[in-house]
């Protein structure tokens, strides 16, 4: 089976979006975690 430019693109891009939106999830926690102390 041969996967399309397209469908490797979009998976690519959620990939990034995911990536980016974990990032931020985690940055946020360990600023509120930081600032607790």
């Amino acid at each position: 089976m041969m996967v399309t430019y397209e469908a490797m693109n979009m998976l690519f891009q959620a990939f990034i979006a995911f990536a980016a939106m974990a990032t931020a999830i985690i940055a946020l926690i360990v600023f509120l975690t930081n600032k607790k102390k």
